[in-house]
């Protein structure tokens, strides 16, 4: 794919000279993205024709027009954090939202903060604790873009138990249509401000992103009022140390455990009744190990950490999840600890012990969801072989399944690393959780790529069968190529229905959609 001079210049005159860039240096920069060698067999993406960097709505749509206008697909990214924000089959126009970096509202009264595309999780956290709120956290990490969360791609996170799932956020919302008209969805589009996402009259935000986000395929999101909880916790928080490995003291009113069930349906029962209770700041199911992981600095160190710990120990931690109780004052703060207690009595759930930097790590992992990305640090790479949303007893049917059918036969052939019965999870507020497991590869090793690849292609077509839902859902495929492969003919036809709305607000099919879907010619 390449530009002509005129499609170049069209969008130099909207966005300005130091805005727009075809140099191969530059776009080289656009070409490399973690997986990218699980998905369309190159470790770099092709070369994008040129990239563009936006600094408001008005230039935004004018790109948008341009592209329309000249038949180039594109498509927008804040972080670029995961494999949708700048990884396709085919070149595209990258639209950099960086320069889109403002929060341009905090509401204290009324909850909610209006950002730009390009304010972070971990910038809105700091700016919002210091008014006695917070937004949800994701789980990919505090440097995640808050808009790309909660409108474009999933949203699940540490903090979801007490904020709610990130698609259920947003609130009034600023769409550059892929078309290049602007929408303005909830009450912003009656000139009724920010605060409501839905209407007056029918709400489009499950168009704008339904279950899990068009990842960029329905045009670009300029502008958001997200939802905020409110923070009992100090108006900053204090890290001592040095990268990548910082000491945090937890605030004196909040407490961090760390649970350990004696089966999957112990869990299962105890964590549903931690989250019916309505006491937890932030939860996730994880194994101990991922806790060690927190507190060393290295493969080594954690290897060294770990090593002389008996089976036994293993098969003993393999359900575990760490959780944490938040309080607006002391008093309720001992109601909630005696609370948790009698929990733990009742369903003779085990605390392990930690000591202050492991507990310190945790909160600070609870709150922000940063201690998530270590698992980078194992192999370089990772993928979720299977990510799923669904009741908290379906997903240990999910995770009990997949380890004995999946995992143990491909774990056996040393090729991959996979997490197996203790994979990464979440609850989705008070109406569900999210589960992943993670499978974790060597990306300069072309047979553990392609283990992956089968991994992930046999998640595809099985979960379905077992009426469990669809595996790729978080990016490890395209849905609608799941869809077509496998699951189509277990699911609804929903894909049908994605489609007319991709070509009812895309007629020109310019809203680049790797990772949505693509209507039939």
């Amino acid at each position: 794919m390449t530009l002509s001079s005129e499609a170049y210049r069209a969008l130099e005159d909207v966005v300005g000279p130091e805005n727009i860039s075809e140099e191969p240096a530059i776009l080289d920069g656009y070409c490399f993205i973690w997986a990218n060698e699980v998905h369309f067999g190159d470790k770099f993406s092709a070369r994008p024709p040129a990239v563009v960097l936006p600094g408001n709505t008005k230039e935004v749509q004018g790109i948008v027009k341009v592209c329309n206008r000249f038949n180039i697909k594109y498509r927008a990214h804040a972080s670029g954090w995961e494999v949708p924000a700048i990884s396709a089959k085919e070149p595209f126009l990258p639209v950099d939202l960086r320069r889109m970096n403002r929060i341009l509202e905090i509401d204290r009264k009324n909850k909610f903060a209006v950002v730009e595309p390009y304010v972070s999780v971990q910038f809105l956290l700091t700016e919002t604790i210091k008014q006695g709120l917070r937004p949800a956290s994701v789980g990919c990490g505090p440097s995640a873009s808050i808009i790309a969360s909660s409108t474009s791609h999933f949203g699940c996170g540490t903090s979801n138990v007490s904020t709610d799932y990130g698609g259920r956020t947003p609130l009034g919302i600023e769409w550059v249509l892929p078309d290049g008209n602007i929408l303005r969805v909830g009450s912003l589009g009656t000139d009724s401000g920010w605060f409501s996402g839905d209407g007056p009259g029918p709400s489009l935000r499950g168009i704008m992103r339904g279950l899990s986000g068009p990842n960029g395929g329905l045009g670009i999101i300029t502008r958001t009022a997200v939802k905020l909880t409110p923070w009992y916790g100090p108006a900053s928080i204090k890290a001592r140390g040095k990268p990548n490995l910082y000491d945090y003291d937890v605030p004196e009113n909040l407490r961090v455990y760390q649970l350990i069930f004696q089966s999957r349906e112990h869990m299962t029962d105890s964590l549903m009744s931690i989250v019916e209770e309505g006491i937890a700041h932030g939860l996730q199911r994880c194994g101990v190990a991922v806790s060690v992981m927190l507190v060393t600095e290295s493969n080594d160190e954690f290897w060294d950490t770990v090593k002389d710990s008996p089976p036994e120990m293993a098969e003993m931690y393999k359900f575990a999840a760490s959780f944490m109780v938040d309080a607006a004052s002391p008093g309720e703060l001992k109601y909630r600890e005696q609370l948790v207690e009698k929990l733990l009595d009742k369903y003779e759930v085990m605390s392990f012990p930690m000591d202050d930097k492991m507990m310190g790590a945790l909160f600070y992992n609870l709150v922000t969801g940063q201690g998530t990305q270590r698992i980078f640090r194992v192999s370089g790479s990772f993928l979720s072989a299977v990510g799923a949303q669904e009741a908290w007893d379906t997903m240990g049917h999910i995770s009990r399944r997949c380890a004995e059918e999946i995992w143990a036969k491909y774990e056996a052939a040393g090729k991959i690393g996979l997490a197996g019965e203790s994979p990464w999870g979440t609850a989705l507020g008070d109406w569900g959780s999210h589960v992943e497991s993670v499978c974790v590869y060597d990306q300069l090793d072309p047979e553990s790529v392609q283990a992956t690849r089968d991994v992930i292609a046999e998640v595809d077509e099985l979960l379905p069968k077992w009426s469990l839902g669809m595996g790729s859902f978080e990016g490890c495929l395209s849905p609608a190529e799941a869809a077509q492969k496998k699951a189509a003919p277990y699911c609804l036809d929903f894909m049908s229905y994605e489609k007319k709305v991709k070509k009812l607000f895309d007629p020109n099919l310019v809203s680049e959609s790797t990772w949505y879907v693509t209507p039939d010619k």
